[in-house]
Order: structure tokens, then sequence, then C-alpha cells
């Protein structure tokens, strides 16, 4: 392909994404496979520039939707929209330029878009703080009372390309693994928290490798995998993880613990049954069963895991479009939401036992803010220290902040944005 089909194609792309409803169900990821199943002729290095690009456009929404909407129209908003990111994100004007005109499947060069380029290159982002962060102006605020001065360092973080992360099999050697998918011209190396986690250099099928078949290995953001590790789960223990999703925390778990009862709900079935499968998988059966109605546990477990719904911040980078999706009043809402399931997890642990909160999220009010109330508001509970965890499994000094709790941070940790307090119940 040209690079004139290329940006033809994006802006195709662009227009599909934006004309389905974006809620909790849509996946960008998944239209752009389409696209690429479709147009088999489209080679690694334009799918892979088509890709980035689309992904790009989705994590800059706020900030090109807000300059295409205080500037000339050209009537046709996606292709707006590109040109607006091909000029400060994607090489230039002087490169956005060469692309017009490339061919039988090039845009063609108008004097309207040409005024429109020349227009749009001199916007100036001083004093448009918001704006510079791809944020709308609210949820700017939510981020800039977390980070205050570091406030566009980790919005920046947040648009950068996702990782590929695996988790090793407990007793399987990774370096081992590493030589055996270099042998499948598959470049890997060790994660740098993870203790159990290798990051391979670029997106690949997985499916298809032995290793997963055996269930050697899974699909987990290093984050994912330190969190796991952080709840501090012990031998002997009944766990219940109350949002339990597509069962990676429960998997890991089950994995590293010999005798262990994990009870895996979540009040969303659709993402609850994805856990069937690699249970079967990892061969771990005996130790996840699975609870499909949420409000029907009964017992007092020794731990309760209850990764909430929240705003998806930690993982916007791979999930781009929860950004957009995400209102003021829905993230108001999720705070409710996850101060109930707080309340529900509570009254699941028994005396002595931890009720572990977790969320994907990088903001103070889904985080702290949240255990910090709860704790007031609940004197049978303390709040357990997890540096000394956090010493003993990641051997890092990337330890982030002065609290008890743990945030991880795409800037700082180079993973999803995770948040984990571990809470006592002592009397």
């Amino acid at each position: 392909m040209t690079p004139g089909a290329r940006i033809l194609s994006v802006v195709e792309i662009v227009n599909d994404i934006f004309l389905q409803p974006i809620d909790e169900n849509f996946s960008s990821d998944k239209i752009i496979k389409n696209w690429i199943r479709n147009n088999r002729y489209a080679g690694s290095k334009d799918r892979k520039e088509i890709t980035n690009n689309v992904f790009g456009i989705i994590k800059r929404y706020f900030s090109l939707d807000y300059i295409q909407k205080n500037n000339i129209s050209l009537g046709q908003r996606y292709l707006e929209l590109t040109i607006i990111y091909y000029i400060f994100y994607g090489g230039g004007k002087t490169n956005l330029f060469s692309r017009f005109n490339d061919g039988p499947y090039a845009i063609k060069m108008t004097d309207s878009i040409n005024n429109f380029i020349e227009k749009i290159s001199i916007f100036n982002f001083d004093k448009l703080d918001f704006v510079k962060c791809s944020l709308p102006n609210w949820l700017y605020n939510e981020f800039y009372e977390s980070f205050y001065n570091d406030t566009y360092k980790v919005c920046e973080s947040l648009n950068k390309e996702a990782h590929f992360d695996i988790r090793v099999k407990k007793g399987k050697n990774r370096d081992k693994i590493i030589n055996n998918l270099k042998n499948k011209n598959i470049i890997s190396e060790k994660t740098t928290l993870s203790p159990i986690g290798i990051r391979i250099n670029k997106r690949i099928s997985i499916n298809n490798l032995i290793e997963y078949k055996k269930g050697i290995i899974e699909i987990q953001d290093e984050g994912s995998q330190i969190v796991s590790l952080l709840c501090g789960a012990k031998e002997n223990e009944t766990i219940i993880d109350l949002c339990a999703g597509a069962g990676g925390k429960s998997l890991l778990i089950a994995d590293i613990l010999n005798n262990v009862k994990i009870i895996a709900t979540d009040i969303n079935l659709i993402r609850l049954d994805k856990i069937k499968d690699r249970v079967k998988r990892s061969k771990l059966v005996n130790k996840i069963n699975i609870e499909l109605n949420y409000h029907n546990i009964n017992i007092r477990a020794d731990r309760v895991i209850c990764d909430v719904p929240c705003s998806g911040s930690g993982a916007w980078r791979r999930r781009p479009e929860e950004k957009i999706s995400l209102t003021q009043k829905k993230f108001k809402s999720l705070l409710v939401t996850q101060r109930n399931i707080l309340n529900y997890g509570a009254s699941l642990t028994k005396i002595g036992g931890e009720l572990v909160y977790i969320t994907c999220s990088v903001l103070n009010n889904e985080n702290k803010s949240q255990i910090n109330a709860f704790v007031q508001d609940n004197i049978n509970f303390e709040i357990v220290d997890l540096k000394y965890s956090w010493d003993n499994i990641t051997k890092s000094k990337k330890w982030f902040g002065n609290e008890k709790y743990c945030q991880l941070l795409p800037n700082i940790h180079e993973c999803d944005g995770f948040f984990i307090a571990r809470l006592r119940k002592i009397k």
C-alpha cells in the first residue's frame, strides 16, 4: 500500500468505529481486525501503521475533537480528525501533504483541505492543559487532583502502546520458554517486576502455541500479575473472587498455591463464562468453583478479592474507547458501585481474614479515597502495609508513594495502572 492508501484506510476505519455505539460491549480492536481480514492485500507494515494511527486517534480523541470543533470545517468529520492527528502526532504537516494525490487509492488534495491543514497547523495548546492531556475538562480535574504537576506525564503514558505480557505456570522455567519462543522467531524477555512474567516484543496470536494449549502460559499484563501476587493469598485458604471477570487473578492464585479453594463469581455472567475454558486448559478445575449467583454466597472467607468496576484509566493504553465512553455521571455511579461492593465483600470476610480492593484505575477518588473512607466508617478493618510484600515479590525500588497501599503507574512501572489495598478484619 502507498502512504496515501494507508491514510485513506485510517479514515475509513475511524468512520466505522465512530458509527458504532461506544459502550461496554464495544471493541475498536475487533473493528480493526475485521478490516484486516477483509483487506488481506495489506502487508504487515501497512497493518502496523494503520493500526497504530487508528488507536492513536482514539487515544487522542478529546484533543482532536476540541481542535476540530474550534476551527473551520470540511464537513467530513473523520477526515478532519485524521488530518489533525497526523499534523500533531503522526509525522507533521509536510509528511501529511505527501500522502494526498498519492496514486488511485489516495485522498485528492483540494483547496478546502489545503486551507484546513494550514489553519489547523497553527493551533496553540498553551493554557489548554485538558486539551494537551486529551481529556474532557471534568476528567482532567480528576487527574490533576491525583497527580498535580505530574498530570501531563501520567496522561502521556496512557497514550503509549501497551505491552504484551504473558504469565508462566508455576514450576516452569522462564529462560527455557524464552528460548522456545526465540526458536519460533518470537523475541521476548523476563518482566522486570513480576517474577513469573515474560514480555513479548510485539503482539502475536498465542492460541496455536503448544505452551498455551498445555496451559503453561497465559496472557496477563505484568501489572495484573503483580496485584494478584500482592493479594496475599495463602495455603489452605477459602477465597472469594467477587468480581472475577475472565478469571486472570483466580487462575494465578490457584496456580501458585497447592491447597486453596477459590469461589469465582461476577454479576456479569458473560465475563464469568470465559473462565471455564481457561480453568480446564490450566488444569485447575479442582481449585476454582464458579458461582453463577453473585448474591447467593453464604459463607465467610479467609480472603475476599474485590476487583471492582472502575474507569479503567490504568488500561486505556489497550482499551482507549473506555475513556471516550466515560461520562461524569457514569464516573460518579462507579464510585457508588465500588463502595457497595466493598461493603458486600466486608460482610463475607471472616474475623482475621482480609478484604482485598483492586482497580485498574490511577485516580485517587476510585482508589485511596475509597479505602480511607471505608476504614473511617468500618473501625473493625485496618489497612495492611503492602511495602514488605512488594519488596519480597518484586525486588524493585519502584514503590510509589508513602502509603500502605500500592499504586502501579505506566510511566513508572511500565505496565497497566493498577491499585491494590488489603484490609484486615480485626473484630
